[in-house]
């Protein structure tokens, strides 16, 4: 055989061949810039984040520009439906489909799998909804953040501000039966043991799809606590709050609300009235707050306004897409070495800091009172901040870090 012919025919033919193969490979650089918001979009959660998630989302992409890097950007929203494998097998088609990244993910069990994903694919994520401890703890790595919230904040300022009362010692929790009900027990208990409490007993329930908490509630009337840890979160919560007026368990002992959202005091605010409890962010905090609110609100119509995690989605995309720009690259190992340390300010992360020993980003978090819808001068209106909570305070000393850092 002549090998300098064998050798002709087939480079000719690859040369025929290659422009049927490079456009997919142009389209990988040329295409558009996706955003994955993975959420609840028709579930216990879709209040609190659902579509109001992707819109924040859409704002924070059409705010920058609509591009990046010459490139225009997407954002498509996803409904994982509170299933941890459904989540991670989506994200992965998302991942494989153009996203860069990978957004939201409230429900901290389809957190923990997409974080899994994105550490598999070299991707990134970021949570703003998930609250579990464990995603910046046993669960951490190099390509997800934990943005907003988590059980450790929640727990070290509700948990522990009651538990220091007399009669704020003896506690019985409520709390779903998955990775979020799980941390938020065992962040509870850790802050009011801290302060000379325990918990007598904790309900853990099916999630999702428990309606009924009378068999829980009546248990926790028989057992006599001074306290009833409502530790779960959204529609569940307001059923649990629904059924604790019920039976009137709100005169016999404290009501503990471990997570709360502007949208669960909309649906039943003489409920929710004359609760103390932790978030965020709060859409009428200061100027700046209320006129990214008053935008959205336009948007959305109804006059809704926005829970802190919706604040937060628009905040994370926006800085993402600064970091991208800052890079120039989409490539995620550049943007979290980019991002790591930086600290920022917007209107809502106040003093923030992308953590670089666990992916923790930090920011000021804040106590509030739901007030009574005879005193709120506005609509939506229902929270009165009386304790702004340094980073320093809010969340897990770095010193004190669980996550297992291999990057």
């Amino acid at each position: 055989m002549n090998t300098s012919r064998f050798c002709y025919a087939f480079a000719a033919a690859a040369a025929l061949l290659a422009p049927l193969a490079s456009p997919s490979g142009v389209a990988a650089d040329n295409g558009p810039i996706k955003i994955a918001v993975i959420t609840d979009m028709s579930g216990v959660y879709a209040a609190i984040s659902g579509q109001g998630a992707v819109e924040a989302t859409k704002m924070a992409v059409e705010d920058f520009g609509g591009k990046v890097l010459g490139r225009d950007i997407e954002v498509d929203g996803i409904d994982h439906r509170n299933k941890g494998d459904e989540a991670a097998a989506k994200a992965a088609e998302a991942y494989d489909s153009g996203a860069e990244l990978a957004l939201d993910l409230t429900n901290s069990a389809t957190a923990v799998a997409v974080a899994g994903v994105a550490k598999q694919k070299h991707k990134l994520a970021i949570v703003t909804g998930g609250a579990s401890s464990a995603i910046t703890g046993e669960s951490c790595n190099q390509f997800t953040y934990h943005y907003a919230y988590d059980t450790y904040a929640l727990a070290s300022s509700t948990g522990r501000n009651i538990a220091r009362q007399p009669n704020g010692k003896t506690w019985y929790g409520i709390v779903p039966n998955y990775k979020f009900g799980q941390s938020m027990l065992a962040d509870f208990t850790t802050a009011v043991e801290g302060e000379g409490g325990k918990f007598v007993h904790a309900d853990m329930y099916p999630f999702p799809g428990t309606t009924d908490f009378s068999s829980y509630l009546l248990a926790a009337k028989e057992a006599k606590p001074q306290v009833l840890g409502v530790l779960n979160a959204g529609a569940d919560t307001v059923n649990t709050m629904k059924q604790v007026k019920q039976f009137g368990l709100d005169k016999q002992m404290k009501i503990a609300v471990g997570l709360l959202f502007l949208s669960d005091v909309d649906a039943l605010p003489d409920v929710f009235s004359g609760s103390r409890i932790t978030t965020s962010w709060y859409w009428n905090e200061d100027k700046a707050a209320r006129a990214w609110a008053d935008r959205y609100t336009k948007r959305v119509g109804n006059g809704t306004r926005p829970t802190d995690i919706q604040a937060a989605d628009y905040s994370a995309t926006m800085q993402w897409l600064n970091a991208v720009k800052a890079v120039g690259s989409v490539d995620a190992e550049k943007v979290q070495k980019y991002l790591d340390g930086r600290q920022f300010n917007d209107f809502y992360a106040h003093a923030g800091e992308w953590r670089a020993r666990d992916h923790r980003v930090t920011h000021e978090m804040y106590v509030v009172d739901v007030l009574d819808k005879s005193v709120i001068k506005e609509p939506h209106a229902w929270f009165k901040i009386v304790q702004v909570i340094p980073p320093s305070r809010a969340f897990r000393p770095e010193s004190q870090s669980k996550c297992n850092k291999d990057w």
